[in-house]
């Protein structure tokens, strides 16, 4: 302690609660940065998963381009951690000669503020899609 601390004894007690008063105003913030950030941890996860289901199907597609129901249930299969209810798997055939695998996924946002800095949508949709060549 400085002398000038020592002398003044009152203004130490006065200055006692300005690091919690500090921390409850900074709080809300910190925690809104932090909760944006898990949630778009999880859109980018969603996302890089979606996008690997639909690659996956269209590999299984160029080896039986007319399984569309085998197509589905691996684009299905791969998409590891999400709740395959929300996921949606469409097939088709742009050309005669290759296979397009679509994957689209409800995504749900976790944070209420989140939702609300996105015009008040509470889900996403994620979707990704992959073509290949199925002629050799």
């Amino acid at each position: 302690m400085t002398r000038a601390q020592v002398a003044d004894p009152a203004k130490r007690y006065r200055e006692r609660g300005d690091g919690l008063v500090e921390f409850a105003l900074i709080l809300p913030v910190l925690m809104l940065v932090l909760m944006g950030i898990l949630d778009l941890g999880r859109a980018v996860y969603a996302y890089n998963v979606v996008a690997n289901s639909a690659r996956e199907g269209a590999r299984y597609g160029i080896a039986l381009p007319n399984d569309t129901a085998g197509m589905i249930n691996v684009a299905r299969s791969s998409a590891v951690g999400l709740d395959p209810a929300r996921i949606t798997v469409t097939i088709n055939h742009p050309t005669s000669d290759t296979i397009r695998v679509a994957v689209s996924y409800d995504f749900r946002l976790v944070t209420p503020l989140m939702a609300q800095a996105l015009s008040g949508r509470s889900a996403l949709l994620v979707s990704s899609q992959s073509t290949m060549y199925t002629g050799y």
